[in-house]
């Protein structure tokens, strides 16, 4: 008897040696996971909310023309768009309220010129003023703010976004509101939740070692977001998020396809030219560093060009700006197509431009040249139909080597001018 009470009392030991570890280690990364969730949800809901101030301020913009402003009757400040009275005037963010259940509030300065909310007695709570703090962040600030407990009146509490009103002078004349109640958030948020905690309870019961290893790979795939996120943060644009992450068909990877998109957006932002889709200045620099470096590691060889529109300015003087931007444009386009497996194009400023010819020698980037030049001649760019407008371009090249970068590019400009002061229209080398 005292032999079988021992053994049981061993095996209820080593049950619980085995079985607490991992019921914490999988409580822990529920509870992180379920966070996490949370502030994905809170984020939703932020940019929900900003989103909707954006559609309502369309729709005013549809509807009225003119700037928000204010006018002063009988002592009082009113709201107006162009000729539109906001002050009082609710149907519209009546009807948004009904259909997305979202409270809408616009603002004569601090002051409520037309709300949805409504205080205890079911009043509108048109006349009140906002709290100092978004007074001073949002309208004095002139900037957007995001609150997750804001006190409209003394019981309710809303998860809210403000922006400023601005005329088209800049000037800021009153405030938008979008916002849902707390409570609401934190119960979307808790009847999301909720069935998750009671899934991974009944899995953990189930099959503790399953839990686990999912978790594990939830975690997993999180830090990888993260860490590709730090890396993109540190500079690291050419980043790369592993296929892993990106082949799961959740939040997590469609989180993980939302970063990459961003990182393509940050990229298009910082690297490419907004007007050309080419390479910026910055990001040409770069490149053009990195082929330095790989001409002096393994004496891969180079050639640096510089070239510029001739007569860019009669273009611009003759038929505009834009048709100028188209010309660039198109211009841009024809150099993008020529570099395709030869190298990189970027735009320098203005009308000039750089083309890096990689593993390539300078006759045969000469060679390049001539060819691109030809297909520049016997280009037409139309512009409004009826105008046919041709081009041709004056190149500077010289062969890379290892001195300063900007040596090299002052040297490729020389013979730059040189050619545009000697009858355009032509290679320098």
């Amino acid at each position: 008897m005292m032999d079988h009470i021992k053994r049981k009392s061993l095996y209820w030991s080593l049950l619980k040696i085995a079985i607490l570890p991992i019921l914490l280690l999988a409580l822990l990364i529920t509870i992180f996971s379920t966070k996490r969730f949370a502030d994905s949800m809170n984020e939703e809901v932020k940019q929900g909310l900003k989103d909707l101030c954006s559609i309502v301020l369309l729709v005013y913009d549809n509807m009225y023309e003119g700037d928000y402003h204010i006018i002063q009757k009988d002592g009082k400040e009113y709201l107006f768009k162009g000729e539109y009275q906001v002050d009082g005037h609710c149907g519209i963010i009546d009807e948004v309220k009904q259909k997305t259940g979202v409270d809408v509030t616009f603002f004569c300065q601090n002051i409520r010129a037309a709300t949805t909310i409504k205080d205890n007695r079911g009043q509108r709570m048109t006349g009140t003023v906002a709290s100092d703090e978004v007074t001073k962040e949002v309208l004095e600030g002139k900037k957007e703010a995001f609150y997750s407990r804001v006190s409209i009146n003394e019981s309710d509490y809303y998860f809210a976004y403000y922006a400023p009103l601005r005329n088209s002078d800049g000037v800021c004349v009153g405030m938008i509101f979008a916002g849902k109640s707390s409570s609401d958030v934190e119960g979307l948020v808790r009847d999301v939740v909720k069935p998750i905690l009671w899934l991974a309870f009944f899995a953990i019961i189930l099959s503790g070692w399953f839990t686990i290893s999912i978790s594990k790979k939830m975690v997993g795939a999180i830090r990888k977001i993260e860490t590709f996120l730090s890396k993109i943060s540190g500079g690291e644009l050419h980043a790369k998020l592993e296929s892993s992450v990106l082949e799961r068909n959740d939040e997590i990877g469609e989180m993980g396809r939302h970063v990459i998109r961003m990182q393509k957006s940050l990229r298009g932002l910082i690297e490419q030219d907004l007007l050309t889709g080419l390479n910026n200045r910055r990001n040409g620099e770069m490149l053009l560093l990195k082929t330095q470096y790989n001409f002096v590691k393994s004496q891969v060889p180079y050639c640096v060009v510089i070239g510029d529109i001739d007569y860019f300015k009669r273009v611009n003087d003759t038929y505009g700006h834009e048709c100028g931007d188209v010309v660039l444009r198109e211009v841009a386009q024809q150099l993008k197509e020529h570099m395709e497996g030869k190298g990189f194009a970027a735009r320098w400023g203005g009308e000039e431009f750089l083309l890096v010819y990689e593993c390539c020698r300078l006759n045969k980037a000469v060679q390049y040249l001539e060819e691109l030049m030809e297909c520049i001649r016997n280009k037409r760019i139309t512009y409004q139909k009826e105008d046919d407008i041709r081009i041709t371009m004056t190149f500077g090249i010289v062969e890379g080597n290892e001195e300063k970068i900007n040596h090299i590019i002052k040297n490729a400009d020389t013979r730059l001018y040189y050619g545009k002061n000697s009858g355009r229209n032509q290679i320098v080398q």
